[in-house]
């Protein structure tokens, strides 16, 4: 396969408008994201037929694992069916994130035709800094407006309270979704971000990358998400101490400290904190789990077929007296997996995540900032998927699969001039 030639200029400027849309929807809606992602996509499949597409062996290999993984995925619910393990097809909502298991690979494929960095950089920041201030306001006055009804929007979700009648605190949402998405999405984000803090060489750089780092916090404090913030702790930490030195990593360290205080010293958020073990070893994530435990057990080799955790879940209801909210997914990435398209789509679901790690990495040890920012995000990723099945939520994984697929992208060394 060729490479696109440099010096094409229709190509390069699909991949800019594609990688532009993805990085606004990080911060703005699902649907923007959706479209950035399927617009990668296409100009992959375009590449393809073209034969114009050459990647670098290690990415290729996660490629093709995210290829095949995206393709039992598809024939999955069919194959449940015709076993007798599921008794309809899933909803087309579900059916249609499929898709989103080509987004990491797709964006990693248009990254050959050059990544508009700078462009990128300013997108995020100034996005992510107008969303982190309405998230404070948002904590402390709820937004007076209902939202369309094509967004399928709860109004209490955006509005759910965590403080008391005389000193409220609300939970911040981002612009077009709830809060568990704009704070997972921020995590996402979080890894680039410390990236540049640690090894960007301008100065401004730098300090501009701290100020968006300093809003990816705010916004999972603001959003009441306990796993976000602990998963945006644990990343800052690791990043300080492997990219940071001196009065940085001292800073840096001051302000996480600062912020596990402030959780402590929060009576909302200390309460939260404190029922968060007993949440999964005895309360609703554990209830969760062990209904997809006892799928898993039920078929274990094919799964219910992707997308029918919740109907397959919901037929034990009589016994295990699952709710309707919970039964969506096992709240595990791997046990939702297994439940859900057997250990097939197990071993598939953990090469791509092996083969990106490897490739990441690679570059990682290569001086790239941005597979440097990728590992932490991917670090981040999966503290998350402990106690989330982040791909239920589309917007989350195609803004972890925006992050990884960038640090796969041929120049990403170039962040650091």
């Amino acid at each position: 396969m060729g490479s696109a030639p440099a010096s094409s200029p229709r190509p390069r400027s699909l991949a800019t408008a594609a990688l532009c849309l993805y990085a606004v929807g990080l911060f703005l809606a699902e649907g923007v994201l959706q479209a950035g992602a399927a617009l990668a996509v296409a100009l992959t499949l375009g590449l393809l037929v073209s034969r114009r597409l050459r990647l670098a062996p290690d990415v290729r290999a996660y490629a093709l694992a995210s290829g095949a993984l995206c393709l039992w995925q598809l024939v999955s619910p069919g194959v449940a069916l015709l076993t007798g393990a599921a008794e309809r097809w899933p909803r087309s909502s579900r059916y249609g994130q499929t898709l989103d298991t080509l987004a990491g690979a797709a964006v990693a494929c248009v990254g050959t035709l050059g990544v508009p960095w700078v462009a990128l950089g300013v997108i995020v920041a100034v996005g992510w800094g107008v969303a982190a201030v309405l998230g404070v306001y948002q904590h402390f006055v709820p937004w007076a407006w209902e939202p369309p009804a094509f967004l399928k929007l709860s109004r209490e979700r955006l509005h759910e309270n965590f403080g008391t009648e005389e000193s409220p605190h609300y939970a911040s949402g981002g612009f077009f979704f709830h809060r568990l998405r704009f704070a997972h999405g921020a995590v996402s984000v979080l890894g680039p971000a410390l990236a540049m803090v640690g090894r960007a060489r301008s100065l401004r750089t730098r300090g501009l990358a701290a100020l968006v780092v300093l809003a990816l916090l705010v916004s999972t404090y603001v959003s009441f998400a306990r796993a976000a913030l602990g998963a945006a702790v644990v990343v800052c930490v690791l990043a300080l101490l492997l990219l940071m030195r001196g009065t940085a990593r001292r800073v840096g360290l001051g302000v996480a400290v600062a912020l596990v205080v402030a959780v402590l010293v929060t009576p909302a958020w200390s309460e939260r904190a404190g029922r968060a073990l007993e949440n999964v070893v005895s309360g609703e994530r554990a209830l969760a789990m062990s209904v997809g435990w006892r799928l898993v057990r039920e078929h274990p080799l094919v799964g219910v077929g992707f997308g029918n955790h919740k109907p397959a879940a919901l037929r034990t209801q009589a016994e295990t007296h699952i709710t309707d909210l919970l039964a969506t997914d096992a709240h595990n990435l791997w046990l939702t997996t297994w439940a859900e398209t057997g250990l097939i789509g197990l071993v598939l679901q953990a090469a791509v995540h092996g083969l990106l790690a490897r490739a990441l990495l690679r570059r990682h040890r290569g001086g790239s900032l941005a597979a440097t920012g990728a590992l932490l995000s991917f670090v981040g990723f999966h503290i998350l998927s402990l106690v989330h099945y982040l791909p239920f939520h589309s917007s989350v994984h195609l803004s972890f699969a925006f992050v990884w697929g960038l640090g796969l992208s041929e120049g990403g060394e170039i962040l650091r001039d």
